[in-house]
C-alpha cells in the first residue's frame, strides 16, 4: 500500500518498539502521532523524530477516546492505528503471581488494546476504511514457562484481533496481528534475559512491518522470529 501522507497513531510510542515504528513510518512520509503516559519521555521522542504526540494512559478508556478525538480533529482521519503499549513482569511461576500484577498486565496489554480497537473502529467505520495493527508476541501463539500472565494477555489480544477481523470482513478495514519474538527493549526491565543481546533489534523488526504493508497482499498475521536474516 502507499504509505505516503497516511495518518498513523502509535500507543506506547515514546520508547522501544513503538519508537522504532514511529521512526519507520515517519521515514515513509507518514504523519505520525505517538502516545504514552510518560510525559517527559514522550516529548523527547517527539522532538527527536519530528512527530506529533499526545499524552494518554491506555488503561483509561476516556484518555484513549481523547487521543482519537485529538487526531480526528487535527488531521480529519485515522488511516492506521497501532496498539503497541505493553508491559511484562518478573518471570515467575503462575501460583506466585500477585493479583495486583495480574490486573496491571491485563489493564495495559489487553484492555489498552481493546480500548484502542474500539476508538479506531468507531472512526474507521465513519470514514469507511482503515488499518488496525495489534502488536502481539510469539508468546501469543505458544505458552511459555514463567510468563503465564504475559502469554495469557497476548493470547487474549490474538482472540480480539481475530474476532474484530471477522466483524469487519465485509468492510475496507484491515486488522493485522504482528507477532515478534524477543526484542531488545525495556519491557524486561524487572529482569533482563541473560541472552538479550541475541534478541532482535527493534528497528529491524519495524522495517519488517513496513515491508509487509508494502506488499501487494500483506500477511494479516505477521510472525517475526529471531534472528532476522
Amino acid at each position: 500500500m502507499e504509505l505516503q501522507e497516511k495518518i498513523v497513531v502509535i500507543t506506547g510510542g515514546s520508547a522501544g518498539f513503538g519508537k522504532s515504528l514511529a521512526a519507520a513510518f515517519k521515514k515513509e512520509g507518514c504523519q505520525v502521532i505517538i502516545s504514552s503516559h510518560e510525559k517527559e519521555l514522550l516529548q523527547i521522542t517527539a522532538d527527536i523524530l519530528f512527530v506529533d504526540s499526545f499524552i494518554a494512559d491506555v488503561t483509561l478508556q476516556e484518555e484513549i477516546k481523547k487521543l482519537s478525538e485529538y487526531v480526528v480533529q487535527k488531521y480529519g482521519k485515522i488511516d492506521i492505528w497501532i496498539n503497541n503499549a505493553g508491559v511484562q513482569i518478573l518471570p515467575n511461576m503462575a501460583e506466585e503471581i500477585s493479583i495486583e500484577k495480574l490486573y496491571h498486565v491485563f489493564q495495559v496489554n489487553f484492555f489498552g488494546y481493546f480500548y484502542g480497537c474500539q476508538m479506531a473502529l468507531a472512526q474507521m467505520k465513519k470514514q469507511s476504511y482503515g488499518i488496525i495493527m495489534n502488536i502481539n508476541s510469539t508468546a501469543g501463539i505458544e505458552g511459555k514457562p514463567k510468563i503465564a500472565v504475559y502469554s495469557a494477555s497476548k493470547f487474549a489480544v490474538r482472540g480480539l484481533t481475530e474476532s474484530i477481523r471477522k466483524e469487519t470482513q465485509n468492510l475496507d478495514i484491515q486488522i493485522y496481528g504482528i507477532f515478534p519474538g524477543g526484542m531488545q527493549t525495556d519491557i524486561y526491565k524487572e529482569k533482563y534475559p541473560d541472552d538479550i543481546q541475541e534478541y532482535m533489534d527493534t528497528d529491524s523488526v519495524a522495517q519488517k512491518v513496513i515491508a509487509n504493508l508494502n506488499l501487494t497482499t500483506p500477511e494479516l498475521d505477521l510472525i517475526i522470529k529471531r534472528p532476522i536474516k
